[in-house]
């Protein structure tokens, strides 16, 4: 995939994402005429642990995300995340220009501010499902020795990043790709909602370079504003907030 440059790092696009919290949630849902019978049904989880005596995710204060997404078609994808990357360290095969990878990008995800990310998805089979079902300690077999070559040579890990992780999940995801917000036309809606009453809506778009991420940002929140919608300033810590709220003390699997 051919990168663009954003200032002297090359990237495969921008996405700009809008988060809506609490009674902002609900009237969005409403406002946008978001149908939950109409959305494509995901399920999400994530991996990390809670360091006991900090009391920090131990990989997400490292800038490592590892998730688990189930479609409605059964179809399982593992994602490796790196946000923050480090820009310098994109070189090789882990340039946003490189092509060396079918599913890997570059690209910066702004919310509140640009940051720049790097990931790699790839498709999970059933039988490593099975084996993750019987046995929780399975869990670093969902990540593929490319992925895991991007977590060392472009992320800064922990020791050991696989030592005893926990699930977090399953997160309900609701997606619809093509929400009319107004001006901007087509817009991704998606509705994060887990057990203890955690809810997200997040709407996202993609834009080629950051000048079209700059000029789409400005219009999606002017279009949120003529719906009286005001996107959540916390919204850096959403997946943050998923970890916390839902990471157990003992070992768990997806099901």
């Amino acid at each position: 995939m051919e990168g663009d440059t954003v200032g002297d790092t090359a990237v495969d696009g921008v996405e700009v994402k809008a988060t809506l919290v609490g009674s902002e949630l609900d009237r969005a849902v409403t406002a946008l005429d978001l149908d939950r019978d109409e959305a494509e049904q995901h399920r999400v989880w994530f991996f990390d642990t809670i360091d006991p005596d900090s009391g920090d995710l131990r990989l997400l204060s490292a800038g490592v995300i590892l998730r688990l997404r189930r479609k409605k078609n059964k179809k399982w994808t593992s994602t490796l995340k790196l946000r923050p990357a480090e820009a310098d360290r994109l070189v090789g095969d882990f340039h946003a220009e490189a092509d060396r990878f079918d599913a890997y990008k570059v690209e910066y995800d702004w919310a509140i501010e640009p940051v720049l990310a790097a990931s790699m998805d790839t498709d999970v089979d059933d039988a490593t499902i099975d084996a993750l079902l019987a046995r929780p300690d399975v869990i670093p077999t969902l990540y593929t020795d490319d992925q895991r070559r991007l977590l060392t040579e472009v992320g800064a890990p922990p020791s050991d990043p696989f030592l005893d992780l926990r699930c977090a999940g399953p997160v309900r995801a609701h997606r619809w790709d093509d929400v009319d917000t107004g001006a901007l036309g087509d817009v991704r809606a998606e509705l994060w909602e887990y057990d203890g009453g955690g809810a997200f809506l997040e709407l996202s778009l993609n834009a080629a370079d950051y000048d079209q991420a700059r000029q789409q940002r400005t219009q999606l929140l002017a279009d949120l504003k003529r719906h009286q919608l005001a996107p959540d300033p916390e919204a850096g810590s959403k997946t943050a907030t998923v970890l916390y709220d839902l990471l157990p003390t003992r070992p768990t699997r997806p099901t």
